[in-house]
């Protein structure tokens, strides 16, 4: 990410409360997967929930981006 935009998402962290939870569960996911990942053996039911995960951090990801670009909508008008 280019500076200006990792101080627009420590700007919405700080000020956007929806914002701050997906970014939080963001760095949840990411958590989560690490700890499964370290795991040596995946059996089903772990990569189901490996690809859970990755789906509900994806998702979360799209909607932090889309708040991210109508904020810089807003600033540049």
């Amino acid at each position: 990410m280019l500076k200006v935009e990792n101080e627009l998402v420590e700007k919405m962290v700080q000020t956007d409360q929806d914002f701050r939870k997906l970014f939080e569960a963001h760095i949840s996911f990411e958590q989560d997967l690490e700890a499964l990942y370290s795991l040596k053996y995946f059996p089903p039911e772990v990569e189901a929930k490996i690809k859970e995960i990755k789906i509900s951090k994806l998702r979360g990801k799209d909607k932090m981006e889309m708040l991210l670009a109508q904020k810089k909508s807003e600033n540049n008008k």
